[in-house]
């Protein structure tokens, strides 16, 4: 089978490598679509801890056989692939907090992932899905996923107010979520006016961008003391201090964004979070029990009712085989894009 490999810091190759054997209790999963993950990127700019790998965590496909103890009748099947493999056994596992677990493994990232013709991996991580479901919208069921789980964290309520930091795919993903579970006031901020204008297509009510409005003086005209909930999905120093003021005492702050190991806050931000009573919550994947989480069911659910728009959240879509020159466009900053599918060998553009 073809793949694209991660060989290096800033070196992806494209090429034939040994298609897998599904092991007892797994299954192999011919890739239709993959999405890449802004994680992918960071391991493609910055350097990953294991060479080679292939990366791709946001995939879908067709079981196309089973490993010993894995029913014959799932071969077909569509299915989203669920990238965190858990142990099942520790304490954090028993307590459904997988994401936590002493020894999870993860596809794309500690083993092999699906920018490939085919994927090797338990039965338990894979999500089935209706055939009706396009292979692109399956393959964005993950940042989807993160997406819910951090609202899900947050305790978020139909009728509360919310500030998403950051339009990226996971801000949009956010967006959406607070549409359809009913929020009465939707901002988001952005340095992007694309994607300011991808999130009021999306639902977002109020759009800002911190290059030429003041988000805080902005966000507290509109709602007094601050809104509910502040969802920071930019990881951007700037913008996680931001979300105290503009979260309204005893409010929610849900950080999303990876934030860079090298950067620091004033402690007025540990001073005013005291002071408003706020709690800051961190998010971590997208997993709750029972595995893999309601998370996922109902992403599967509102991508059938039409409340998810995957159409949107895409930009571009290219064959696998053209991985490497992409991944170097966006190394180089060559490629504005949301999220861009790319098809294996035998997949469809």
């Amino acid at each position: 089978m073809k793949a694209a490999i991660l060989e290096n810091q800033g070196v992806i190759t494209y090429k034939e490598v040994p298609t897998p054997t599904p092991e007892p209790g797994h299954v192999r999963l011919q890739v239709k679509a993959v999405s890449i993950c802004g994680s992918d990127i960071k391991r493609y700019v910055s350097g990953h801890r294991m060479y080679p790998i292939v990366l791709g965590h946001e995939c879908a496909g067709v079981i196309e056989s089973v490993g010993a103890g894995v029913s014959k009748e799932l071969i077909g099947k569509h299915a989203s692939v669920i990238p965190v493999v858990p142990c099942f056994e520790c304490e954090q596992c028993q307590r459904g907090y997988y994401s936590a677990c002493h020894s999870y493994s993860f596809i794309g990232s500690r083993q092999a992932g699906g920018f490939a013709d085919y994927l090797e991996l338990p039965e338990r991580n894979v999500l089935i899905v209706p055939e009706e479901l396009p292979f692109e919208h399956v393959a964005l069921i993950e940042p989807s996923t993160v997406a819910r789980h951090m609202l899900a964290l947050g305790d978020f309520q139909k009728g509360q107010t919310a500030v998403v930091l950051g339009a990226g795919s996971i801000g949009l993903m956010i967006v959406q979520w607070l549409r359809i579970l009913g929020a009465s006031l939707i901002i988001c901020t952005d340095v992007s006016d694309e994607n300011l204008a991808t999130a009021r297509k999306l639902g977002a009510h109020v759009t800002l961008n911190p290059l030429r409005d003041d988000v805080v003086a902005e966000v507290r005209q509109r709602t007094g003391d601050g809104v509910d909930i502040s969802l920071e999905a930019a990881g951007v120093p700037q913008t996680l201090e931001q979300t105290v003021p503009i979260t309204r005492p005893r409010g929610k702050v849900i950080c999303g964004g990876n934030q860079p190991l090298d950067k620091s806050l004033p402690m007025s931000f540990i001073e005013n979070m005291m002071r408003r009573e706020l709690s800051i919550i961190g998010c971590f994947m997208s997993y709750s029990a029972p595995f893999p989480g309601h998370e996922w069911t109902e992403t599967v659910e509102a991508l059938l009712n039409g409340g998810l728009d995957m159409d949107t959240m895409i930009s571009h879509r290219y064959p696998l085989a053209q991985a490497p020159d992409i991944f170097a466009k966006i190394g180089d900053h060559a490629l504005t894009h949301r999220k861009i599918i790319l098809y294996p060998e035998g997949a469809s553009l």
